[in-house]
C-alpha cells in the first residue's frame, strides 16, 4: 500500500474514535445534565457527530483500509456540575479542531481534505455552541438541586436496562461495521444496515435517558466488537438478532410495573422487524430502487429522545 494511503488512513481511524468517544460523551450528558433545552442541543451535535464518523469510515472504505469502528478515544463522562461538564465537551471540540487542522496540511490527498473541511467547520460551530450553552448554565446552576438517590425498588430493573444498554451499543457497532465494509460489495445491504444501526441509536437513547431518569447511570463502557465481513454471515447476523433480541426485550419490560417504561420496551420489541428473506431480496438482479423503498425500513436518526415519533 503507498505510503500516503497508509497515512491517511491511520488518520481517519484516529478521527473514527475521536468522533466515537464525542458521540458517547456528549449522549451522556444529555441524558444526565437535567436541562431540557441543553439536552437537544447535545442531541443535536451528537448526530452531527455520528455524520462525521460515517464520513470518515466511508473515506477507509474506499481508501481500501478497514473502519476502526470498535476504538474509542477518552471520554470524560461525570463532572460536579453542569458548567464542568460543558467544559469537557468544548475541550473535545477545541482538540478535534487542532487535530484536523493539523491533518489537513498532513495529507494530500484533495477529497479528504475536503471532507476535514467540511467537519472543521461544524466543530468550529460546536465550539461556539457549547461555549454559550456554559455561559447560559453559569446563570442557573445555583438555583437548582437535584437528589441522585436512586429508589431501591428501581435497581433491578436499571441493572436490567444497563445490560440491555451494553447489548445494544454492541449491536450498533457492530451493524455499522458491517455497513461500513459492505458499502462497496452490496450497496443495498449497506444502506439497510446503516438504518437498523440508527434504529438501534434511538432504542440505545429511550433506555439510557430512562436510567438517567431513575437516578442511575447509563452504561457506556465499550463492548467488544465481532467484526463480520461475510455477506451470507452478516445476513444470518442479522436475521438471528430479530429473531432473540425482541423476546429479551419484551422479557424484560413483563418484569417492570412502571407503565412508562413498559410502553417503551414493549415499542422496541416491536420495532424489531424480521428480514428473513432479505438475502433473497437484496440477491435478486431486478431489484428497483423502487421495490427496496417498500421493503427497507425507512428511518431517519429523528430524535433520540422523543418517544413518540
Amino acid at each position: 500500500m503507498d505510503i500516503e494511503i497508509k497515512k491517511a488512513i491511520d488518520y481517519l481511524n484516529y478521527n473514527i474514535s475521536l468522533e466515537h468517544s464525542a458521540i458517547i460523551q456528549y449522549l451522556f450528558h444529555a441524558y444526565t445534565i437535567g436541562e431540557e433545552s441543553i439536552e437537544n442541543e447535545l442531541e443535536e451535535i451528537a448526530r452531527e457527530e455520528m455524520k462525521h464518523l460515517r464520513m470518515f469510515a466511508h473515506a477507509v472504505v474506499d481508501l481500501g483500509g478497514i473502519p476502526a469502528i470498535d476504538k474509542r478515544a477518552s471520554v470524560f463522562l461525570e463532572a460536579p456540575n453542569a458548567v464542568e461538564l460543558l467544559q469537557f465537551d468544548i475541550d473535545a471540540e477545541k482538540m478535534a479542531i487542532d487535530e484536523y487542522s493539523r491533518q489537513l496540511k498532513d495529507i494530500p490527498d484533495k477529497k479528504v481534505q475536503r471532507i476535514l473541511e467540511r467537519i472543521i467547520n461544524d466543530e468550529s460551530s460546536h465550539l461556539h455552541i457549547f461555549k454559550g450553552l456554559q455561559e447560559k448554565v453559569k446563570e442557573n446552576i445555583s438555583k437548582k438541586g437535584k437528589n441522585t438517590a436512586v429508589d431501591e425498588n428501581k435497581l433491578k430493573i436499571v441493572k436490567l436496562l444497563n445490560i440491555y444498554l451494553q447489548k445494544q451499543y454492541e449491536k450498533i457497532l457492530e451493524s455499522l461495521y458491517q455497513s461500513f465494509i459492505t458499502k462497496h460489495k452490496n450497496p443495498h445491504l449497506s444502506d439497510e444496515l446503516e438504518q437498523r444501526a440508527i434504529d438501534k441509536m434511538k432504542h440505545f437513547g429511550w433506555v439510557a435517558e430512562e436510567v438517567a431518569e431513575a437516578g442511575a447511570k447509563p452504561d457506556m463502557s465499550l463492548p467488544s466488537v465481532k467484526k463480520i465481513e461475510d455477506e451470507k454471515e452478516i445476513i444470518n447476523y442479522q436475521i438471528k438478532d430479530q429473531q432473540e433480541f425482541p423476546e429479551e426485550i419484551q422479557q424484560m419490560a413483563n418484569e417492570t410495573e412502571d407503565k412508562d417504561l413498559k410502553w417503551i420496551l414493549e415499542r422496541i420489541a416491536k420495532r424489531e422487524i424480521h428480514y428473513t428473506d432479505l438475502e433473497e431480496f437484496l440477491s435478486k438482479p431486478d431489484t428497483t430502487e423502487k421495490d427496496i423503498a417498500k421493503v427497507i425500513s425507512a428511518l431517519t436518526v429523528g430524535s433520540l429522545f422523543k418517544k413518540a415519533q
